[in-house]
């Protein structure tokens, strides 16, 4: 498997402005259209909503592919079949035979993922794919999907803001028009609060999902979603027990070792719910590169739980200003850090890029 920590695809074409997937697309006839796909958007739980309902289909179909990121191991990690993630062979022959026509469309570094994964399941012969959104909908490079069985909605909040807009009513729409016409829409429970807004983007029929029955809180809106999608498709299912790295994953229970990757307000908040009946939790915050720190930590902060800051090695890891963050205690070593509060409950948060670095370093103590 290739490490996240290779440099596979340069990292410098991330931020291209210029979107030309669709055009490269159009000019090959259109292959991402030869199999269904169910299109995950949302702010929060698309990783695990993604998992719910590809387990689900699996059930029924013979050849279901998976598209997720972002990859927290290995790339490879992105582009599944059958929970069978691509190989290493594969992906670099997919990347080595089509580098010329990336290079000539000048393709993002999301657009290339999802291009490799659609030239991956056309060889495959797949029959059916769970796409998840990486950043909103529209603008998003996997709104290329043009033959949806049906597009679902997890919780919905403020989060890649510069991208997406300011306001609520633009984030709402950015995501829910991914949908193409005649395309029934799953969404949520805890979105019912949008309603009017979620109504108004388009005339696509509109289902809000029933919540499921869930002592883990923060999963009761994404189990309920998919278990109501996966019905819609003739497929009862509620074997939940599989979800992907980083959504409270719990690594020692005695004491606590837990990883979460939430990296927005919205995600903060559930994730303050599920702790709150934890005693004497130590939280490590590394963040990524944002606006919303302060607010995430306020939240935690109602909790009375001691909160830790630190860097970590990562193009994406946050600066920390210590004048901004004066109340925070600093960590500048945070494997150290660990090792000294291995006898704790402790909660390592903030970024979906430190949760892997996290867990690799667990994995060999």
């Amino acid at each position: 498997m290739i490490s996240v920590e290779e440099n596979l695809i340069p990292s410098e074409i991330i931020f291209k402005k210029n979107y030309n997937l669709k055009r490269l697309l159009e000019d090959m006839n259109n292959p991402q259209n030869n199999f269904k796909v169910i299109s995950i958007v949302g702010t929060n739980g698309k990783g695990s909503t993604s998992q719910f309902i590809f387990s689900g289909l699996k059930t029924k179909f013979k050849r279901v592919g998976l598209f997720i990121s972002p990859a927290f191991l290995n790339q490879n990690e992105r582009i599944q079949i059958n929970s069978e993630m691509i190989s290493d062979k594969d992906l670099k022959r997919l990347l080595s035979e089509n580098n010329d026509l990336i290079k000539k469309y000048e393709l993002t570094f999301f657009e290339i993922w999802t291009f490799i994964a659609i030239l991956y399941f056309n060889e495959m012969k797949i029959d059916i794919a769970v796409i998840e959104a990486g950043i909103g909908g529209i603008k998003d490079s996997t709104s290329v999907f043009e033959n949806q069985l049906a597009v679902c909605v997890t919780s919905l909040g403020f989060d890649h803001q510069e991208v997406l807009g300011y306001t609520i009513e633009e984030i709402i729409y950015q995501k829910i028009a991914i949908a193409k016409k005649g395309v029934k829409i799953f969404i949520s429970a805890d979105n019912s609060k949008y309603k009017k807004i979620i109504n108004r983007v388009n005339d696509n029929e509109k289902v809000f999902a029933q919540k499921y029955t869930d002592p883990i809180h923060f999963q009761t809106f994404n189990k309920g979603l998919a278990k109501d999608v996966l019905a819609y498709l003739g497929i009862p299912f509620d074997n939940f027990h599989v979800t992907p790295l980083g959504r409270f994953s719990v690594l020692r229970e005695e004491p606590l070792f837990i990883l979460d990757g939430c990296h927005n307000y919205d995600g903060a908040y559930k994730l303050s719910k599920q702790i709150r009946g934890i005693d004497n939790l130590i939280i490590l915050f590394g963040s990524s590169e944002g606006k919303e720190q302060f607010k995430m930590l306020e939240i935690f902060r109602k909790q009375k739980k001691d909160i830790y800051l630190t860097e970590f090695d990562h193009m994406k890891s946050w600066s920390i200003d210590k004048n901004k963050f004066a109340k925070y205690k600093i960590v500048e070593d945070w494997k150290e850090f660990l090792k000294s509060n291995q006898d704790k409950n402790v909660l390592v948060c903030g970024s979906l890029y430190f949760i892997p670095l996290v867990y690799t370093w667990f994995g060999g103590q």
